[in-house]
């Protein structure tokens, strides 16, 4: 499972499909103020992107900058930085 949960950080490593999305949701419902790692991660399904985008965990760490889930990091991260 690339979706996994310890003590209060979740952590998303390798590539993380479509079908992760429900493990992700499931445990930023039943963590609030949770982290999420995002350093293990090589590449993140559009629908893992939005439940963050929703949900606006802290992150820390940041995937590869030469993969896929590093070139959209960035952009994700200034949003998950505004004020709402």
């Amino acid at each position: 499972m690339t979706v996994s949960l310890v003590n209060n950080t979740i952590f998303l490593s390798g590539v993380c499909n479509v079908d992760e999305v429900e493990a992700l949701v499931g445990h930023l419902e039943s963590q609030p103020g949770s982290v999420v790692d995002l350093s293990q991660a090589t590449s993140i399904h559009t629908a893992l992107w939005q439940a963050l985008l929703l949900y606006k965990p802290a992150i820390h760490g940041t995937p590869a900058p030469d993969s896929a889930a590093g070139t959209i990091f960035p952009a994700i991260a200034a949003y998950l930085q505004e004020k709402p």
